[in-house]
């Protein structure tokens, strides 16, 4: 279990990552079997399920996703 302090490093982290456009960095948070269902990926994939399987193809589809939303940032409201 993490402590407080160490899931808001962990989110400051994540949020670094992303708000650098860092994929790298980004993917280092993923398991190589991760699997992801979204309904962005429906449309930047042209995926009717929406459904990523393993990094590389999370990875593929994450580059994607930075391609089409280039101003993409996020803000850190809270940790729970």
């Amino acid at each position: 279990m993490l402590t407080k302090e160490e899931a808001y490093d962990f989110a400051e982290h994540w949020l670094s990552a992303w708000n650098a456009h860092d994929l790298d960095q980004i993917m280092e948070h993923y398991d190589d079997q991760v699997e992801l269902s979204s309904p962005v990926a429906v449309q930047l994939l042209d995926d009717p399920e929406g459904w990523v399987v393993g990094k590389a193809g999370l990875k593929a589809y994450f580059q994607k996703g930075l391609t089409a939303y280039s101003q993409l940032s996020f803000n850190l409201i809270d940790v729970l």
